[in-house]
Protein backbone atom coordinates (compact mmCIF):
# COMPACT_ATOMS: atom_id res chain seq x y z
CA UNK A 1 0.00 0.00 0.00
CA UNK A 2 2.77 2.75 1.15
CA UNK A 3 4.65 1.45 -2.80
CA UNK A 4 0.89 2.69 -4.45
CA UNK A 5 0.73 6.09 -2.16
CA UNK A 6 3.96 6.99 -2.63
CA UNK A 7 3.60 6.45 -6.44
CA UNK A 8 0.34 7.81 -6.54
CA UNK A 9 1.81 11.11 -5.16
CA UNK A 10 4.54 11.43 -7.20
CA UNK A 11 2.36 11.12 -10.08
CA UNK A 12 -0.23 13.85 -8.95
CA UNK A 13 2.99 16.13 -8.33
CA UNK A 14 4.29 15.63 -12.00
CA UNK A 15 0.67 16.95 -13.08
CA UNK A 16 0.79 19.82 -10.98
CA UNK A 17 4.39 20.69 -11.98
CA UNK A 18 3.42 21.09 -15.27
CA UNK A 19 0.10 23.02 -14.07
CA UNK A 20 2.48 25.07 -12.54
CA UNK A 21 5.24 25.74 -14.65
CA UNK A 22 2.11 26.78 -17.33
CA UNK A 23 1.31 29.85 -14.79
CA UNK A 24 4.65 30.49 -13.96
CA UNK A 25 5.21 29.33 -10.30
CA UNK A 26 7.00 26.21 -8.83
CA UNK A 27 4.78 23.17 -7.15
CA UNK A 28 5.61 24.86 -3.70
CA UNK A 29 4.31 27.90 -4.88
CA UNK A 30 1.22 26.18 -6.30
CA UNK A 31 0.80 24.15 -3.13
CA UNK A 32 0.69 27.53 -0.73
CA UNK A 33 -1.31 29.48 -3.32
CA UNK A 34 -3.93 26.49 -2.71
CA UNK A 35 -3.43 26.41 1.03
CA UNK A 36 -4.23 30.30 2.00
CA UNK A 37 -7.88 30.62 2.27
CA UNK A 38 -9.89 33.60 1.58
CA UNK A 39 -9.37 34.19 5.54
CA UNK A 40 -5.84 33.75 5.37
CA UNK A 41 -3.17 32.06 7.16
CA UNK A 42 -0.22 32.66 9.86
CA UNK A 43 3.49 31.88 8.18
CA UNK A 44 3.78 29.00 10.96
CA UNK A 45 0.32 27.27 10.48
CA UNK A 46 1.02 27.59 6.70
CA UNK A 47 4.41 25.68 7.49
CA UNK A 48 3.11 23.25 9.32
CA UNK A 49 0.05 22.59 7.17
CA UNK A 50 2.30 22.06 4.15
CA UNK A 51 4.80 20.04 6.44
CA UNK A 52 7.74 22.22 4.95
CA UNK A 53 10.67 24.21 7.26
CA UNK A 54 9.39 27.57 7.76
CA UNK A 55 12.84 29.17 5.83
CA UNK A 56 11.56 27.26 2.92
CA UNK A 57 7.69 28.82 3.04
CA UNK A 58 9.73 32.41 3.78
CA UNK A 59 11.53 32.26 0.61
CA UNK A 60 8.40 30.84 -1.75
CA UNK A 61 6.24 33.57 0.13
CA UNK A 62 9.00 36.13 -1.23
CA UNK A 63 8.81 34.92 -4.87
CA UNK A 64 5.55 35.12 -4.91
CA UNK A 65 5.27 38.48 -3.22
CA UNK A 66 7.08 39.71 -6.58
CA UNK A 67 4.65 38.41 -8.57
CA UNK A 68 1.89 39.87 -7.06
CA UNK A 69 0.03 36.54 -6.28
CA UNK A 70 -0.16 37.07 -2.30
CA UNK A 71 0.44 39.95 0.05
CA UNK A 72 0.60 39.95 4.15
CA UNK A 73 -0.97 41.88 6.49
CA UNK A 74 -0.62 41.87 9.80
CA UNK A 75 -3.05 40.47 12.70
CA UNK A 76 -5.36 43.30 13.87
CA UNK A 77 -5.87 41.40 17.23
CA UNK A 78 -2.31 40.19 18.04
CA UNK A 79 0.19 42.83 15.98
CA UNK A 80 3.31 39.87 16.23
CA UNK A 81 1.09 37.99 14.25
CA UNK A 82 1.30 37.86 10.14
CA UNK A 83 -1.16 36.36 8.10
CA UNK A 84 -0.74 35.83 3.85
CA UNK A 85 -3.31 36.59 1.70
CA UNK A 86 -4.18 35.64 -2.03
CA UNK A 87 -4.76 39.10 -4.04
CA UNK A 88 -7.12 38.53 -6.84
CA UNK A 89 -4.54 37.54 -9.59
CA UNK A 90 -3.48 34.76 -7.12
CA UNK A 91 -6.38 33.62 -6.47
CA UNK A 92 -7.81 33.16 -10.44
CA UNK A 93 -4.53 31.52 -10.45
CA UNK A 94 -5.07 29.40 -7.84
CA UNK A 95 -8.26 28.34 -8.87
CA UNK A 96 -7.39 27.40 -12.24
CA UNK A 97 -4.53 25.33 -11.21
CA UNK A 98 -7.51 23.17 -8.76
CA UNK A 99 -10.02 23.30 -11.74
CA UNK A 100 -7.50 21.87 -14.47
CA UNK A 101 -6.29 19.43 -11.34
CA UNK A 102 -10.08 18.32 -10.92
CA UNK A 103 -10.49 18.08 -14.51
CA UNK A 104 -7.94 15.67 -15.01
CA UNK A 105 -8.18 13.51 -11.61
CA UNK A 106 -11.88 13.26 -12.52
CA UNK A 107 -10.65 11.74 -15.75
CA UNK A 108 -8.94 9.05 -14.79
CA UNK A 109 -11.84 7.93 -12.42
CA UNK A 110 -14.46 5.71 -13.84
CA UNK A 111 -15.90 6.28 -10.12
CA UNK A 112 -14.73 9.52 -8.95
CA UNK A 113 -16.69 10.42 -6.29
CA UNK A 114 -16.09 7.30 -4.58
CA UNK A 115 -13.00 7.41 -4.69
CA UNK A 116 -13.38 11.76 -3.83
CA UNK A 117 -15.22 10.13 -0.27
CA UNK A 118 -11.92 7.09 0.29
CA UNK A 119 -9.25 10.01 0.20
CA UNK A 120 -11.79 11.98 2.46
CA UNK A 121 -11.63 9.24 4.98
CA UNK A 122 -8.13 8.36 4.76
CA UNK A 123 -6.64 11.71 5.19
CA UNK A 124 -9.05 12.16 8.00
CA UNK A 125 -7.61 9.35 9.68
CA UNK A 126 -3.86 10.22 8.65
CA UNK A 127 -4.49 13.62 10.07
CA UNK A 128 -5.93 12.36 13.81
CA UNK A 129 -2.92 10.03 13.81
CA UNK A 130 -0.30 12.92 13.15
CA UNK A 131 -2.29 14.97 15.67
CA UNK A 132 -2.23 12.20 18.28
CA UNK A 133 1.76 11.81 17.78
CA UNK A 134 2.46 15.21 17.94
Amino acid sequence: MFEEILQTNTNFIIILRKLSSERGITVQQALILMHVTSGGISMSNLAMELGLDPSTITRNIEKLECKQLIFRQRCTIDSRRVNIYKSKNGQRIGNSIEQDANKILVRLSNRPNTLKNLLQKFNWNLTKRNAKND
